[in-house]
Parts: structure tokens; C-alpha cells; sequence
């Protein structure tokens, strides 16, 4: 859905090499044409298919990224990485819920204590008193509890070999679109693809 950084503050089913879509994703594929609307429901079909969801790619590295964990009726868990800094990429898990057949909104879950941090250099675990500050420093710049950013998402196309599939996501604030804050979303079906993708800053 978003990515939370401090820039932005001050203002499952497919495994090894993927052959073929799943079943919910090639129904997408072959029921929408570019720039159609995508009903929710089908949108988590394309959220459980997909090994990752890269916002914004730029060759191997994505603004952010989701790996969707679960959906429970109208609820959806999800992993959600993006760098925190220039120095630290953070990882946690949020959730989101499902509203009138289009949106994915914001619940004001607090998903600090999930915050797992790692050096951008070499990706070393950051633990401790160490995480236990960056925790503090989070929750001193975002507000969490604050519900109501709505996202739906428009048809792009698919890449049959990279085993990818493009989607907008347009993001409404009060119910109204913020065109400046639409972000292309890369689909990753292939597992070994997804899992070597990383985050520019």
C-alpha cells in the first residue's frame, strides 16, 4: 500500500519457479483490459498469487514492496519493506481492510512493535537497544493510529515471461485522488525474482 520512511513523515501460492499464474491471476489477466478498474476481490486474488508487490520499480529495486500474508473476510495482514533511511531498510507487518468492492483502506493499526531493521549495506539484523531506539524514532515521526488513506487499483497488463503482472495504484485521501501519489505496482509471481529484489532510497 504505502511506504513509510522520514522523508514521507515530515510532510501466496506460487513457489520455486513459477510456470504458470495461479488460477485467480490468470482470471484477471483475461478478464481486464488496460487502465480497467479492478473490484477488490479480485485484487486479492492478485494480493495471495503474488510472491511480491514492487511499488515503483527501477530494475532490480522497488520504492517499497508488500508480500500479502492473509485475508480474513474483509482484513488483509501484510508485510510491508521499505528503507527507513539511507543507512537502515525496516520491515513490519500492518493491516488493511477491504470497503465498498474497490478500496484497500488504512485501520490505524500500530505497526511499530513489528518493525524488524536491517543496514542497507549488508543487511545486518539491527537488534536490541539499537531497534529499540529506531522503534522510538518511528513512532516519534509517523502516526499510525491516524485511518482513512483508501488505495484502488487499475489494470496495467502482464509480462507473460518474467511472470509479472502492472497495476496503478491510486490513492485517495478523504475520499478524494491524489494523482501525485498514484505508484505502478510490479506484481512478482516468480519466487526467485521477488525474493532478489531490493529498495533504492
Amino acid at each position: 500500500m504505502r511506504r513509510f520512511a522520514i522523508a514521507l513523515a515530515a510532510l501466496v501460492t506460487c513457489s520455486g519457479t513459477a510456470l504458470a499464474y495461479d488460477a485467480a491471476s490468470q482470471d484477471v489477466i483475461d478478464r481486464f483490459k488496460p487502465g480497467k478498474l479492478v473490484p477488490i476481490e479480485a485484487v486479492g486474488g492478485l494480493m495471495l498469487g503474488a510472491e511480491r508487490w514492487c511499488y515503483d520499480q527501477r530494475g532490480e529495486e522497488c520504492g517499497w514492496s508488500d508480500i500479502y500474508l492473509e485475508i480474513d473476510g474483509d482484513m488483509v495482514r501484510y508485510e510491508l519493506s521499505n528503507p527507513w533511511s539511507a543507512a537502515i531498510d525496516i520491515s513490519f507487518v500492518a493491516e488493511g481492510v477491504f470497503r465498498d468492492g474497490r478500496y484497500i483502506c488504512d485501520t490505524g493499526f500500530d505497526w511499530v512493535p513489528s518493525v524488524r531493521a536491517y543496514e542497507r549495506p549488508d543487511g545486518q539484523a539491527i537488534e536490541g537497544r539499537e531497534l529499540d531506539a529506531l522503534k522510538q524514532e518511528i513512532a516519534a515521526h509517523i502516526d499510525t493510529s491516524q485511518a482513512g488513506d483508501c488505495f484502488d487499483y487499475l489494470y496495467g497488463g502482464h509480462d507473460e515471461e518474467a511472470q509479472t503482472i502492472t497495476l496503478t495504484q491510486r490513492q485517495y485521501v478523504d475520499g478524494t485522488h491524489q494523482p501525485a501519489r498514484d505508484a505502478e505496482v510490479t506484481l512478482h509471481f516468480d519466487k526467485a525474482n521477488a525474493d532478489n529484489l531490493g529498495w533504492y532510497w
